[in-house]
C-alpha cells in the first residue's frame, strides 16, 4: 500500500533492474523529482519485473539504492498494477495532475523528456502566467482499482 498526497501532481514511472533505459534516464528523472517535488509534485517507483531474475526485492532495493531513487517505491511483480494502466515498455511514465487525471503518458528510451515537457507547461507555464492549469490535455481518469 502506498500512500498518495490528494492535490498534488504525481510521476509514477515504471522501471526494472535488468532495464538498461531505464537506469540511463535515472538521472535525469531524479533531476526532475529534485526540481519539481517542492513544486508539489510526488513521484513514485514502480519497479515492474521484465522476468523472473528481477523479482528479488533485496536486489532491487540494492539497485534503487545506486540509481539514487529517494521516491516511494512499488513492487509490481504479479504486473498488476502496470497491466491496469496498460503498461507494455520499461521505462514508462504518467503524469497525473491533482485531479487523478493523466496529463501525459510516455514510454521508451526518450519518455523522461516528453514527461519533462509535460511538466514545464504544468507547472512552470501555468505559474507564470497565473492561470489554473488547462484540462484539455486530460487523456483518461487515473484507474483507482489497484491499491497503491
Amino acid at each position: 500500500m502506498c500512500d498518495l498526497d490528494q492535490g498534488k501532481e504525481i510521476l509514477m514511472h515504471f522501471w526494472s533492474i535488468s532495464c538498461p533505459a531505464c537506469h540511463a534516464n535515472m538521472p535525469h528523472l531524479q533531476r526532475l523529482r529534485d526540481e519539481y517535488s517542492p513544486k508539489g509534485l510526488q513521484v513514485i517507483a514502480v519497479h515492474r519485473p521484465m522476468g523472473e531474475f528481477d523479482l528479488d526485492e533485496a536486489k532491487v532495493l540494492e539497485v534503487a539504492k545506486e540509481l539514487g531513487i529517494t521516491e516511494k517505491l512499488i513492487f509490481d511483480n504479479d504486473h498488476s498494477i502496470g497491466d491496469e494502466l496498460k503498461v507494455d515498455a520499461w521505462p514508462t511514465y504518467f503524469l497525473f495532475d491533482k485531479d487523478g487525471k493523466v496529463r501525459r503518458h510516455a514510454k521508451g528510451q526518450f519518455g523522461v523528456k516528453m514527461i519533462e515537457q509535460a511538466l514545464i507547461r504544468l507547472f512552470d507555464e501555468d505559474e507564470a502566467q497565473g492561470k489554473e492549469k488547462s484540462a484539455e490535455a486530460v487523456t483518461e481518469s487515473f484507474p483507482m482499482s489497484f491499491a497503491l
